[in-house]
């Protein structure tokens, strides 16, 4: 199987004489008889269209024709708040199989099934021993990890309801419970056999629709992930060996990242194995230097997006742990943001979980850039400020937040990132093996320092670029472990266009992966410069280059075939599910373009403006505080016209924004902090 989730077979021919002996003769014949049937048995197994086998040692042609939805179809696409678009068929003619692209995906993440869930049980004991109150299906905010039951149903309703109408599934891992009862230690056995588990139930109900990525909760001890091959990577392909595509296996055993292509030669997901970037995770010392997993995850991911452009394709990036400056190194976290930007003719935008909470996150250039200038002194830096078009009259006077300065509000430490620092490894385990999971609390407080880090921080229209591009877009979504209410998303991203193309052909991925294995390999065989990224002899080749001045701005940006038109959030209510009152089915939590949020669709643009939205009570207050004392008249002239958007309004929005990302469980209510 490819790098593209397409199997291509080589035509490859065999000359075997015949001897002259009759029954000799038979045997031959019978062997390749079997043969045959055993390719035949090999290929109905596999759960991918057959088209996608068909045997092509360049490239392929595909065909795309729209199909208009019946009556019937699109009353139920309503009824799950969904939009009723035609999906389009795309067709094999050597083939003539076929697959339906719908225009939708499925985000799901950190389920964190627990088989020794007991309902009537304590919480205070996990819901494993006891007697108490645990509720069949779990209880939102008390502590416990996710009974089996509310995994189980919780795929079965999205197979039941949902299967049908995406193209993909987003799975962003933390497949097994939290090591938080010390009367049922976590094994290294018990986390794969887990996962194997996980594994199977969504395969047996997906598919090949599946794309999953590894959690900080998949791995043992938790958060600690090595540079592989390990025993660890190559357990992880056994247990994803239906989703991950074979070409990519020598890839994947080196750090559990790949990726597949959902749409031929046009759209693809590709897997981020974030612990490589994780603070959390006391192996990762520094995205900078060659000998830490993180360089070479960059190293992969640079190469991949390089031919994804050249390809003129789009990718979304999915992974576990979102970047931002609570979770990522500060070194790692740089990097991150420099590729989103200079690859923003390509990258859609991130799907994230691991926080359990409801949530999005804008990403600054500039503050990445700048972050770099300060790091590397005597490097110079070519990047936008966004400062060309604003007049003097509009500069906004509130001091610039740097990187550096999110730490602080996230009381996250910066490990060794002096430019000659030579340290190794960070072995400061004191926050990085902690117990985790119980009952949620300062998530309120992280919500506030979210609004004071970013979203009172993300600049005005002009100096966001004339089509938002200084920013990307982290998405966070809600968890199905009932740390507050289950949830499940649908995403819906533009078709339309695919229908306009006829014919496409669609090019072979093996030399790509020949390249890109002596790539990873011969890195592999170089010796450790230290810091060598500015260095005039060898640059750091995980740096990535200027985006192309003739390059387009991608569907993240410009509406366009791939954009992200919406997503529904969907979520179980608990507690009214255990006591009988509703059944087990998943409800409409809120739609992107409900009246309120009003988001004409989920470009980079419209996300700001929802940032500007919820941070603008917070930079009022701040310029305030500034110019306290100065002149009085000017501060009353400058509250007045501050004051365009009602502040009514911006109250009802932070709290239906609070409601949404505690998955309307009532936490941001309870005292947690």
């Amino acid at each position: 199987m490819t790098g593209s989730g397409l199997i291509n077979t080589h035509h490859v021919s065999l000359t075997i004489p015949l001897p002259k002996n009759h029954m000799s003769s038979r045997i031959v014949l019978a062997i390749l008889a079997a043969l045959a049937a055993s390719f035949l048995v090999l290929s109905s197994s596999l759960s991918v269209p057959l088209f996608l086998l068909a045997a092509s040692p360049r490239t392929s042609t595909v065909k795309y024709t729209s199909v208009p939805l019946s009556t019937e179809q699109k009353e139920h696409l309503k009824r799950l708040g969904l939009t009723p678009k035609n999906p389009v068929n795309i067709t094999d003619p050597l083939t003539g199989a076929t697959r339906t692209i719908h225009g939708r995906f499925v985000h799901i993440t950190d389920m964190h099934p627990d088989s020794h869930y007991k309902p009537g049980s304590l919480h205070d004991e996990m819901c494993h021993s006891g007697k108490g109150e645990s509720g069949k299906y779990g209880d939102a905010i008390l502590g416990c990890d996710s009974p089996m039951e509310l995994v189980e149903e919780t795929i079965d309703w999205v197979a039941d309801n949902l299967k049908d109408k995406v193209d993909f599934i987003v799975w962003t891992g933390d497949n097994m419970r939290h090591d938080n009862d010390r009367k049922h230690p976590r094994t290294e056995l018990s986390i794969f056999e887990m996962n194997e588990i996980m594994a199977n139930m969504m395969h047996d109900k997906f598919g090949t629709l599946p794309i999953p990525s590894l959690g900080n909760n998949d791995v043992f001890p938790h958060n600690l992930f090595a540079p592989g091959p390990t025993l660890q990577t190559r357990e992880f392909f056994k247990v994803w060996q239906k989703f991950i595509p074979q070409l990519q296996l020598h890839i994947f055993n080196s750090g559990a990242y790949f990726f597949q292509e959902v749409i031929p030669n046009q759209l693809a997901v590709l897997s981020i194995n974030t612990l490589y970037l994780f603070q959390s995770n006391p192996l990762v010392d520094s995205c900078d230097r060659k000998k830490d997993p993180g360089y070479k995850l960059f190293l992969w991911l640079g190469n991949v997006l390089k031919e994804m452009r050249k390809r003129k394709m789009k990718v979304w990036l999915t992974g576990h742990v979102p970047p931002n400056a609570k979770n990522y190194d500060i070194s790692c976290l740089r990097k991150y943001i420099a590729w989103t930007h200079e690859f923003r003719d390509v990258i859609v935008g991130g799907l994230y979980g691991h926080m359990n909470i409801d949530h999005f996150i804008p990403l600054d250039s500039v503050q990445a850039y700048k972050s770099l200038q300060k790091k590397f002194k005597n490097e110079k830096f070519d990047f936008s400020t966004f400062d060309d078009d604003i007049s003097a009259e509009e500069v906004d006077d509130t001091p610039d937040l740097e990187l550096e300065d999110l730490y602080k509000i996230f009381n996250s430490p910066i490990y060794n990132d002096d430019a000659d620092s030579e340290l190794g490894f960070n072995f400061d385990f004191s926050n990085n093996v902690r117990i985790e999971g119980g009952i949620p609390s300062g998530k309120v407080e992280y919500l506030e320092s979210l609004r004071e880090a970013y979203y009172a921080n993300v600049k005005g229209i002009k100096k966001s670029g004339k089509n938002s591009e200084r920013y990307s877009i982290v998405h966070v979504t809600a968890s199905v472990v009932p740390t507050f209410n289950p949830g499940v998303r649908v995403w819906e991203y533009n078709i339309t266009e695919l229908c306009d193309i006829e014919t496409l052909q669609v090019e072979s991925w093996d030399d790509f992966f020949t390249r890109i294995d002596g790539i990873l390999d011969a890195d592999d065989d170089s010796e450790d410069e230290g810091f060598s990224i500015f260095k005039k002899k060898k640059k750091d080749k995980t740096f990535p280059p200027k985006m192309p001045a003739d390059a387009k701005l991608g569907p993240g940006y410009v509406p366009q075939l791939f954009t992200p038109e919406r997503y529904v959030q969907y979520y179980l209510d608990l507690d009214a599910v255990n006591k009988g009152d509703k059944k087990f089915e998943y409800e409409i939590e809120y739609c992107t373009d409900d009246p309120f949020l009003e988001m004409k669709d989920s470009t980079v643009g419209e996300w700001l403006k929802m940032a500007r939205e919820l941070g603008d009570p917070i930079k009022r207050l701040k310029k305030n505080k500034a110019k306290k004392g100065k002149d009085e008249k000017r501060e009353v002239e400058e509250t007045k016209k501050s004051k365009d958007l009602d502040d009514d309004f911006l109250e009802q929005l932070w709290e239906l924004f609070l409601q949404y990302t505690f998955v309307s469980s009532g936490y941001e209510h309870r005292g947690y902090g």
